[in-house]
């Protein structure tokens, strides 16, 4: 199994609206109409039926094998929707039992890239799609902002963290005179702190940066053991088992852009940015780096023997973000693997809630209304859908991204 999106397109916006603002632009719309209970949500322009808590699988897993946070796999997303479908003694969750996956067409021309590699239409502005048209014209959101920005944190000695996807490089890049080209068939590596997988993604994919530096600083002298150790001054973190420095802002291109154009508001970036924003780090301060420090660098992210597969996967713990979350923040916070670092705030966005600002779940369907069709985005992928930033593209089935349904019309909404 390969954690990664196989489909990514390009797209920046530095334009966050206000939450309260986009708020009234989806009520005033009239577009969607609650259930008397507020547990569904239909959608006058899509002629379907939402439930109205975007993450309803972490309240009730129906006994599969659901992560606490409500994450799973493509196979158990859809064995979760046959169960809600079967619940009630057959009447299915709300009195219906045609619940389904948000269905996907292959072909969408307002994709903000027309073509994948396997004909599919993919990358940002996607509104016909049903999640597309969701974020961008039911909720009003604008790629690449998140639908739930998450306030500032603290996790273990670090801040800011993102339960979402993270840069890195291969530990061979620095030695390459063109770093990601022909290397893999599909962009750069990545790490997930929403779920523990180390991956890929395409190059031109918004996503979050920490910034590390090999070995312990100059002039520092690590205690003895094995926990984190921060520095005096709360802005780096010493790993004496990766033995690597970590800055201690998970986050820091949101509070600190070095001049970087491309960085969105809430932090994240293309890869091409991120290279920029490391180099703007080192030159800061007329050379001498941020911190005083001019060695900071992505973290390497080789696939090694304890990754649930040879590209990678789960339960990584032979490199520096890998093992961080895996050896370190899990222990801290008394998760189990595979959980979020950071949990998303339960808030009403319209006249949902409980959004995660992650990737979720869709499949292929003649159109994008209908049931699934059965069939494969692309051999091994389905489609997926970020509330992270408005991407549409598609995962390995063996990932484990969120889940919404809906029901189509005709049933009336209850």
């Amino acid at each position: 199994m390969r954690c990664r999106s196989l489909l990514f397109g390009a797209g920046l916006c530095l334009v966050v609206l206000p939450v309260a603002a986009i708020d009234a632009q989806r009520i005033a719309s009239g577009r969607f109409v609650p259930s008397s209970d507020g547990l569904a949500v239909h959608d006058s322009l899509l002629h379907v039926t939402w439930i109205a808590d975007a993450n309803l699988p972490a309240k009730q897993p129906f006994g599969l094998p659901v992560r606490q946070s409500g994450a799973m796999t493509y196979q158990i997303a859809r064995r979760w929707v046959a169960a809600l479908n079967a619940s009630n003694r057959g009447a299915g969750y709300l009195g219906r039992n045609n619940w389904t996956l948000p269905a996907t067409p292959a072909t969408d021309d307002t994709c903000s890239v027309a073509k994948g590699p396997h004909g599919n239409s993919f990358g940002f502005d996607c509104i016909n799609s049903p999640m597309g048209s969701l974020y961008y014209k039911g909720l009003g959101f604008r790629q690449p902002n998140t639908a739930v920005p998450i306030p500032p944190g603290v996790v273990g000695p670090f801040r800011n963290f993102q339960p979402y996807l993270y840069w890195t490089m291969s530990g061979t890049e620095k030695n390459e005179k063109n770093p990601r080209a022909a290397r893999r068939d599909n962009g750069d590596h990545t790490f997930s702190f929403n779920t523990g997988c180390q991956g890929g993604n395409v190059s031109s994919h918004v996503m979050y940066v920490l910034p590390m530096i090999p070995g312990a600083l100059a002039g520092t002298k690590p205690a003895p053991g094995k926990d984190l150790q921060p520095s005096a001054d709360k802005q780096t973190v010493y790993d004496p088992i990766a033995n690597v420095t970590w800055l201690a802002n998970a986050n820091l291109a949101a509070e600190q852009r070095f001049g970087v154009a491309g960085v969105v508001a809430d932090g994240a970036m293309t890869r091409a940015a991120a290279d920029e924003f490391i180099k703007a780090m080192n030159s800061a301060d007329h050379n001498k780096g941020y911190l005083g420090q001019n060695r900071w660098q992505l973290p390497p992210a080789n696939p090694d023997p304890t990754c649930s597969n040879p590209d990678g996967g789960y339960n990584c713990s032979g490199n520096p973000l890998s093992g961080l979350y895996t050896t370190h923040l899990l222990r801290i916070l008394g998760l189990a693997a595979g959980e979020p670092v950071v949990k998303t705030p339960d808030i009403a966005i319209g006249p949902f809630h409980n959004i995660q600002p992650y990737l979720y779940w869709s499949c292929a369907g003649a159109a994008k209304t209908t049931a699934c069709s059965g069939e494969p985005a692309a051999p091994g992928f389905q489609w997926s859908f970020s509330f992270g930033n408005g991407f549409q593209g598609t995962d390995a089935i063996g990932n484990t991204l969120y889940v919404m349904v809906y029901a189509p019309d005709p049933a009336p909404v209850r």
